[in-house]
C-alpha cells in the first residue's frame, strides 16, 4: 500500500514525472508550473501535498487569475499541470482524495497580452546568415532549418519525416501532419546534402525511422526547435522575435514579392493538398509542381 504521507513533496513530484515519457523541455515546464504553487516567491503553499484542500486550490486559482504578469495561456497551463499532479496522486496513493474545483473556475480577461510575432518576417540575408552559421557549427540543425526555410514545413511535419520517405532523386519529402499527408519539394543542393546525411543515418542502430533524432535517440519535441533557434539568433545577433513558423510565413512573402501567383503559393505550402487525390497529386503532377518550386525558389541565386 502506497501512503502519500510516507513521501516528501519532491519524491511525489519525481514519481509523477517519471510516470510519463516527458521530454526534458516538458519536464522543465511541469517543474516551473509546480513551483508557482509551492515556491515562496509565488503562491507559497508550504505544506505537504496531502494537506492541500479544496479551499487552497480555489485560492491558488484566484491568485493565478489576478496575476497581471503572465498570459492567460500560461495561467491555464500552470493550473492544468498542477491538477494533473493531484489527479496522479489520487490514483497512485491509497490515502489521498481531493475534490478539484471546476464550477468556480472562470478565467478573467485580466492578464498579460502575449507578444505576437505574427507580422515578423525574415529577410533573405537574415535566413542566409542563420543557415551559414549552422552549416559551420552544426550540420544536422543546418539541414533542419534549411528544410524549414526552403519548404515552409511545419514543425510537426518535420518531426514526422521518416528517412525512407525522402526521395533525393525526385527531390520530394513525403511526410504527414495534423491535416494528413504532405508533399514538399526541395532544391538540388539540399537533396544532395540529405542524400549524404541519410546514408549515415541508415547505419545508426536506433529503433526509429525518424529522419532527425535527438541526443536521446528519439524524435525531437516541437518545443526544442524554437529553443535552439533562439540561441542561434543571439549568436548571429538577429534581434527579432522569430520562431520556426516565421520561416513559413517569410517564404510565402518572398514568393509573393517574386510575383508567384497565390494558387502556386498555396500548392507549394500544401494548402491545397486536401482538395485533390493524393496519389494523383504525387504521381501525375509532381514534375509540374517541382518546376513551380524551382521557378519560385527565392534562394536559387544566393549561397545557403
Amino acid at each position: 500500500m502506497k501512503i502519500i504521507t510516507d513521501y516528501s513533496n519532491q519524491d511525489i513530484i519525481n514519481r509523477h514525472l517519471k510516470r510519463y515519457n516527458h521530454s526534458p523541455e516538458s519536464i522543465k515546464t511541469r517543474k516551473t508550473a509546480f513551483n508557482y504553487f509551492f515556491d515562496e516567491k509565488y503562491f507559497k503553499f508550504n505544506g505537504h501535498i496531502s494537506e492541500i484542500s479544496k479551499n487552497e486550490l480555489i485560492d491558488y486559482f484566484d491568485w493565478l487569475n489576478d496575476n497581471k504578469d503572465i498570459s492567460l495561456t500560461t495561467k491555464k497551463l500552470k493550473w492544468t499541470l498542477l491538477c494533473s499532479l493531484l489527479e496522479f496522486c489520487m490514483e497512485y496513493y491509497d490515502d489521498f482524495l481531493l475534490k478539484i474545483p471546476s464550477k468556480t473556475i472562470n478565467w478573467k480577461d485580466l492578464h498579460k497580452i502575449p507578444v505576437t510575432n505574427k507580422d515578423v518576417k525574415l529577410e533573405l540575408k537574415e535566413i542566409q546568415t542563420i543557415l551559414n552559421y549552422l552549416k559551420v557549427n552544426h550540420f544536422t540543425y543546418y539541414l533542419i532549418f534549411r528544410i524549414f526555410a526552403e519548404t515552409g514545413m511545419r514543425k510537426g511535419e518535420l518531426i514526422n519525416i521518416e528517412y525512407q520517405k525522402v526521395n533525393t532523386e525526385k527531390r520530394i519529402i513525403d511526410t504527414y501532419g495534423k491535416k494528413g499527408q504532405k508533399i514538399y519539394y526541395i532544391s538540388k543542393e539540399l537533396a544532395h546534402y540529405l542524400e549524404f546525411y541519410i546514408n549515415n543515418r541508415k547505419i545508426k542502430n536506433i529503433q526509429s525511422n525518424a529522419l532527425f533524432i535527438s541526443r536521446y535517440s528519439q524524435r525531437f519535441s516541437k518545443r526544442h526547435f524554437n529553443l535552439y533557434l533562439h540561441s542561434v539568433l543571439n549568436k548571429v545577433e538577429i534581434d527579432k522575435q522569430i520562431t520556426c513558423k516565421t520561416f513559413r510565413s517569410s517564404l510565402n512573402t518572398l514568393r509573393y514579392k517574386m510575383g508567384c501567383p497565390g494558387e502556386d503559393r498555396k500548392i507549394l505550402l500544401n494548402h491545397k493538398i486536401q482538395d485533390v487525390n493524393f496519389e494523383h497529386y504525387v504521381k501525375l503532377n509532381y514534375v509540374d509542381y517541382l518546376q513551380k518550386f524551382d521557378t519560385w525558389n527565392p534562394f536559387k541565386n544566393i549561397q545557403l
